[in-house]
């Protein structure tokens, strides 16, 4: 395994959380590389490359207010899994779906974000690849 910056990976990823939050596309966006691979996990797609993201997001932002958390970060062997406390809410701002605590598994590239899996079990989320 090669030494990686967990700090630095752990700070982005929880900037990228709140700019998520905040329905900040763009600025998401730019914390990942030009062949991303990013879930549709209600389609049980992978999308992969921003312009897919961008309309992913979009779409998603246009019709609810979804509210991501992360309660820690797990490291596993290069990556970087975050334990999420997950809200779905519609535009009002009233839930549409249970609470949920989900783990999405990050890959890097250097500092930029290069591949995230989303898992509804934790066991899954942190065995070696």
């Amino acid at each position: 395994m090669t030494r990686v910056d967990i700090g630095g990976r752990r700070a982005l990823l929880e900037r990228a959380y709140e700019l998520f939050n905040a329905g900040e596309v763009e600025a998401l966006l730019a914390m990942m590389t030009d062949d991303v691979e990013w879930p549709d996990v209600a389609n049980g797609l992978v999308l992969r490359d921003k312009r897919a993201i961008r309309s992913y997001w979009e779409g998603q932002f246009a019709v609810a207010n979804p509210q991501v958390r992360p309660t820690d970060f797990l490291p596993v062997e290069d990556d970087l899994v975050a334990v999420i406390d997950q809200r779905l809410l519609d535009l009002g701002g009233q839930p549409i779906a249970p609470p949920a605590v989900v783990f999405h598994r990050y890959s890097f590239e250097d500092q930029l974000v290069r591949r995230m899996v989303y898992f509804s079990d934790r066991r899954e989320a942190v065995e070696p690849a």
